[in-house]
């Protein structure tokens, strides 16, 4: 009998909520793409990342990401997305973080300027 992949096993996993002393990691909604639009297009977090992401970035582009890409991997079980909060401010977003289920098993993330260099 085959064991099953980690793939088959993780499909079933909700992404859960994840906290540690300081910061609360929720996984993503279609409604964070309003303060990730706001706080995403910098330069100095996008050139760190794929080349696929449009520079300039697009006024709807995390919303257009989050609802077309982001979202169907996650009910398809192949991507996790958090996204990073402070737990003294948990409305403010302050990054995200990224999982990929691939061939390259991928981790991402991005902080902004006010959420670096804090430990």
């Amino acid at each position: 009998m085959n064991k099953p992949s980690f793939h088959s096993f993780m499909i079933n996993i909700m992404t859960p909520i994840l906290e540690t002393p300081r910061l609360i990691l929720r996984p993503l909604e279609l409604a964070d793409a309003e303060q990730a639009q706001a706080i995403f297009p910098q330069w100095e977090i996008v050139r760190y990342l794929t080349k696929s992401v449009p520079w300039p970035y697009p006024p709807d582009g995390a919303t257009t990401f989050y609802r077309d890409v982001a979202l169907p991997a996650v009910a398809r079980g192949e991507e996790w997305y958090w996204m990073i909060r402070p737990k003294s401010s948990p409305n403010q977003l302050i990054g995200a973080i990224t999982l990929m289920c691939s061939k390259l098993k991928t981790v991402a993330s991005g902080l902004t300027r006010a959420g670096r260099g804090r430990g």
